[in-house]
């Protein structure tokens, strides 16, 4: 390629740039929403081995319902209003082994600045991209592996436990099938914010699920990871769907090929149960495919099939993506390559 060639590609991938940013550019200056995670993981094990009702009640001003939330939902021992709840609640803060793992929580996340930072933005982006004022509460919290993300419309709970590390010693204390190495795998501080906003979307879009085809399940979850995308800037592919370095490039690789095998077996429109959850269920990798492969590679086809429809079509806004009801539209646009 000579020199002129070059610099025309140079200038016009400079210019689709600009324009793709341009697109979702989003003035949050005057949203007013304070982002910071509150630490109810820190306020609960910070208090003594024999505190009381009233010690429990007196962290409602701070966290609100979460701390119901937290206790009736989360870990199951009941509200704090309860005067059982507390004597039940200590044997869990008191526990050695959930002791230790706060302290490893606490030593991997000592503050959650970046990560406050990181959400603030990406919701604030989402205020101004949907013209919505109610934000949620961002509340860590650690339920001992309970519930790894809580989203709900008022709040958004983190179970930090999940996000710090897949090599804790505490895993060999565990029940072997409940943490398996591919799980493991994605309990990384790294995935902790893009995972946070995508199970919030998820809840709040819930109702945008138009069937159980394998074609309506892949659009929604392209939506939900295209809209996190674009919230949340600079967020890799790999980190939006939590795959390894090894996965995303395979899938990259494989994605004409992962089609080819949909198409010649029928799959698309299929409501097959089984069918369905093969390609879309998280696993060590998919079903019938190469042990490279990620598990559920079919939210890796919907995704990339919403991106091009997306690039496609610049006049459609993502509240006007999250409102399709066919997602057959996705079907005239996305034809990958070898």
């Amino acid at each position: 390629m000579n020199i002129h060639k070059l610099l025309l590609v140079l200038i016009s991938l400079s210019l689709f740039q600009s324009c793709t940013d341009s697109r979702w550019k989003a003035d949050t200056s005057k949203v007013e929403y304070n982002g910071e995670i509150l630490r109810l993981d820190k306020a609960v094990f910070s208090l003594n081995n024999n505190f009381s009702q009233n010690e429990l009640v007196a962290l409602k001003p701070k966290y609100g319902n979460f701390l119901d939330i937290y206790l009736t939902q989360i870990m199951q021992v009941g509200s704090p209003d309860n005067p059982m709840t507390a004597s039940l609640f200590a044997r869990f803060l008191n526990d050695p082994d959930w002791r230790e793992l706060q302290s490893i929580i606490e030593k991997k996340h000592p503050n959650l600045d970046k990560e406050s930072a990181e959400l603030e933005n990406a919701l604030k982006r989402y205020a101004v991209l949907f013209q919505e004022t109610e934000l949620p509460e961002i509340v860590a919290y650690n339920s001992g592996f309970n519930v790894g993300i809580y989203p709900e419309k008022k709040y958004l709970g983190i179970g930090l436990e999940w996000y710090a590390g897949s090599d804790l010693e505490i895993f060999k204390r565990l029940p072997p099938d409940l943490f398996p190495q591919y799980k493991r795998d994605k309990m990384l501080p790294e995935f902790m914010t893009i995972n946070a906003l995508k199970g919030w979307l998820l809840v709040k879009y819930q109702d945008k699920l138009h069937g159980e085809t394998l074609l309506n399940r892949m659009a929604f979850a392209g939506k939900i990871h295209y809209v996190a995308s674009v919230l949340m800037e600079e967020v890799s592919d790999r980190q939006l769907l939590n795959y390894s370095q090894q996965q995303i490039e395979w899938s990259e690789m494989q994605e004409y090929d992962v089609w080819k095998h949909m198409l010649e077996n029928d799959l698309i429109f299929s409501e097959d149960a089984k069918e369905v959850s093969t390609l879309m269920n998280d696993g060590p990798f998919t079903p019938g495919m190469p042990p490279e492969s990620p598990g559920g590679v079919g939210n890796y086809i919907g995704y990339k099939m919403v991106e091009v429809y997306m690039e496609r079509n610049e006049n459609v806004t993502l509240v006007d993506l999250l409102n399709m009801e066919n997602d057959r539209e996705f079907l005239n646009n996305y034809k990958p390559g070898r």
